[in-house]
């Protein structure tokens, strides 16, 4: 199981081990010889996945593509296995797997893509190609027919079959996650991982659900899940919780579902278990304006096991921008109200802006900051990024707006597409200067970065090494972003060929 190395995403230093492995092994462990390789942490990522595949020569690997920022690495990884080890079969999953499956399968870079949800594919998978080895090695092997009526057979998997590529029928969703095992993280360098903004080696990043409801244009996350939504029991979440704490000492955590208080019921009983159990943790949540209202009372109490930051999706005080991006109704009035009330029980907010639609420009985004200035502790000023998959991909595609085709960049703090009526150039240059202005012409900004409170002293200055780094970047590549693999130089020496990106 393999993890391609990452350029780090700007708006997230740090390091998680891949959920989609982590639980892939659980399912696996028993009844296969398997291996982890997370290049994420390795210091020389290619020469280590060089080495592996040399010396445990696998016959099946699963390399995910959740980020469309990080699929250079993946294709690198594809390239290096089929030089180095051509019998090995691969199977890739994830949303950016789902997307360009075609792409994939027909390029020969993969032999198997996993549709969907892919415990359970990946688990029938392994069985079906574990089977054709025995009898292959006992003399009496499966025949090309037999063998892809089988694979067939397999729900949510596309392979190439027939000249062309073949998807069996939908993987139904699991409706129980709490059947799902635990990650495996012993299989992980645990002692690696780590988020510096948020305090470093304890802290942890987990999700305790699948999906979201709300079918927010620009959202890959509700995409990958087909606009649904599953969440583990709150006893569940508690045990994940513990068993991080335990095992590893990760005390403060990121909790990553897309809209933490949707439930009311599940938070309560959330509450209800981290007290009876005195689990002593800290702990970030993200929500939805509407939902932060609806659900204010339970605030006071998340904060009392724990609670220190809420991420709310804000994304602009302009109501056109709202309008093009939210499937549900939302206003400025709505945005201030919740942002009031996080600050009202002194709780750190995190307002998520969004800049780049057809009704944005320069004035957009310079009172677009000001206005979050008014209300936030940290703005996260994204630009508008059209997620291959997503109705906004496909609706800017359609009418010829998408002028990076490099998806390496795909990351929200590079422009992809031009902004209201301005041009390509135009839309970056005032995104990058936009973004210089105003984070270092800001009474306001200085005085957070000497801030008395240490976690946002730190965020603080990691923001200003992004807003100059995004400045610099600019102006090295005044016309076009050039970003190059992750040790590119590593990698080439590896392979022995120049890295040609894309595909």
């Amino acid at each position: 199981m393999l993890d391609a190395p990452q350029s780090i995403w700007k708006w997230f230093d740090g390091t998680l081990p891949s959920p989609a492995l982590a639980v892939l092994a659980s399912y696996t462990k028993t009844l296969y010889d398997i291996q982890v390789l997370d290049l994420n942490v390795d210091k020389t990522p290619w020469k280590t996945l060089k080495e592996r595949l040399d010396g445990f020569a696998p016959d099946l690997v699963a390399l995910p593509c959740t980020h469309t920022c990080h699929v250079n690495e993946v294709r690198a990884a594809l390239l290096m296995i089929r030089k180095l080890a051509p019998k090995t079969l691969v199977c890739g999953g994830g949303i950016h797997f789902k997307v360009f499956h075609k792409e994939f399968l027909e390029s020969g870079l993969v032999d198997f893509v996993a549709m969907g949800e892919g415990e359970l594919t990946f688990s029938e998978l392994c069985r079906e190609l574990s089977e054709f080895k025995e009898a292959a090695a006992a003399g009496t092997p499966v025949d090309t027919e037999n063998k892809y009526g089988r694979l067939k057979a397999i729900d949510g998997l596309s392979f190439i079959y027939g000249g062309g590529v073949h998807t069996t029928a939908p993987r139904a969703q699991i409706k129980d996650l709490d059947k799902i095992p635990f990650p495996s993280y012993e299989l992980f360098p645990m002692q690696h991982y780590k988020i510096p903004i948020y305090g470093g080696n304890e802290t942890f990043g987990i999700t305790f659900g699948r999906g979201c409801v709300n079918k927010c244009c620009f959202c890959s996350e509700s995409y990958g899940w087909d606009y649904t939504m599953r969440r583990n029991s709150p006893e569940y979440a508690v045990k994940h919780i513990e068993l991080l704490r335990d095992n590893y000492r990760r005390t403060t955590f990121i909790f990553a579902d897309t809209d933490f208080l949707v439930n009311r019921k599940w938070v309560e009983g959330f509450i209800d278990i981290i007290k009876q159990r005195k689990v002593n943790i800290k702990f970030h949540i993200q929500t939805a304006c509407t939902t932060m209202i609806r659900n204010e009372s339970l605030v006071p109490e998340l904060k009392k096991i724990g609670l220190f930051e809420i991420m709310l999706g804000t994304e602009s005080p302009f109501q056109s921008v709202l309008n093009k991006l939210k499937s549900f109704p939302l206003n400025q009035k709505t945005m201030i109200d919740a942002m009031q009330l996080v600050k009202k029980y002194d709780v750190l907010l995190m307002a998520m802006m969004f800049w780049g639609t057809e009704y944005d420009n320069a004035e957009t985004l310079r009172e677009g900051l000001k206005f979050f200035d008014k209300y936030a502790d940290i703005t996260c000023p994204n630009v508008l990024t059209p997620y291959p998959g997503t109705p906004l991909y496909e609706e800017l595609k359609a009418k010829g707006k998408i002028f990076v085709d490099d998806m390496s960049l795909y990351d929200q703090s590079h422009v992809i597409v031009p902004a209201g009526e301005m041009s390509y150039a135009q839309t970056r240059l005032t995104y990058e200067m936009g973004l210089l202005r105003h984070y270092n012409l800001n009474p306001f900004y200085y005085r957070w970065l000497f801030s008395k409170n240490k976690f946002l002293r730190i965020n603080f200055w990691h923001f200003t090494k992004l807003i100059w780094m995004n400045a610099l970047e600019g102006f090295m590549n005044p016309v076009r972003y050039h970003k190059k693999l992750f040790a590119e130089a590593e990698y080439e020496a590896v392979m022995g060929e120049k890295w040609e990106g894309g595909f």
